[in-house]
């Protein structure tokens, strides 16, 4: 498997982070054969089911950052 990360990097030079293509997470994840523990599924529904019983439960990112910024 060929997978060519980019890195991320703090203003100190230090990595923070990774990104791969969705091709190659797709590769890795069936490759490594990854699934999420029944708990982290249930967890999904208990938000999904929130979201889907009121759509303001979510908040608009511009919002968010303006109040982090603020």
């Amino acid at each position: 498997m060929d997978i060519n990360p980019q890195f991320t990097f703090d203003k100190n030079g230090n990595p923070v982070g990774v990104f791969i293509s969705i091709e190659e997470w797709q590769q890795l994840s069936d490759e490594l054969h990854m699934e999420l523990p029944q708990w982290q599924k249930d967890a999904l529904d208990i938000e999904l089911r929130a979201i889907e019983e009121d759509p303001n439960y979510l908040h608009k990112w511009d919002d968010v950052k303006k109040q982090l910024l603020a």
